[in-house]
């Protein structure tokens, strides 16, 4: 299995507030050789954004479980492998059980949550008989939206888009005089 190499650091962008701006965007990437053709082309199995790269993480490790369990279910989980039918020792370990032992390895994840937060993308590739699966997550800035700008200040001034009316509801009728009759 290749590990993880660090392609770029830096500190997030802040905004206005000083308060950092940046998301996690996750990828699984399968890269295979098309039959015939002698083409390698590259399919996405699957993106993800958030803001963590807690969750970013757990993220690529759930998806790196779900394709161990594509390519080869896990004979400890699986209700269908009897008890004789398991094998003690792998003489080589395979893509499933690569992906397993990443998605169970604490230190891994603590190196990339580290790496992640100093601003440099993550990535691994686990290698597969005629297949790469590259997992991969990169930090990206994401600039502050436009759609909730600040309240102005209160100047006075009517907000009403039709001039001449300080409001949308009808103006209020001054209570006159009652008159009672009896």
């Amino acid at each position: 299995m290749e590990k993880h190499a660090r392609t770029a650091t830096g500190n997030p962008e802040r905004s206005s507030a000083g308060i950092p701006v940046r998301a996690y965007w996750c990828e699984v990437l399968a890269e295979g050789e098309v039959y015939g053709t002698r083409e390698t082309v590259p399919y996405v199995l699957g993106t993800f954004k958030t803001i963590s790269p807690k969750l970013a993480l757990r993220w690529l490790q759930d998806q790196a479980e779900r394709i161990a369990d594509r390519l080869d279910p896990d004979p400890e989980r699986s209700a269908w492998v009897k008890p004789w039918m398991r094998v003690d020792t792998v003489p080589k370990p395979d893509c499933p059980t690569e992906f397993r032992f990443w998605s169970l390895d604490p230190e891994e994840h603590q190196a990339a949550r580290v790496q992640l937060k100093e601003g440099a993308p993550f990535s691994t590739v686990i290698p597969d008989k005629g297949c790469r699966f590259t997992l991969t997550v990169w930090p990206v800035v994401v600039p502050p939206s436009e759609s909730s700008p600040t309240l102005p200040a209160d100047d006075g001034q009517s907000t009403c888009p039709r001039p001449g009316r300080a409001s949308h509801r009808k103006p209020r009728r001054s209570s006159g005089w009652l008159v009672l009759i009896l």
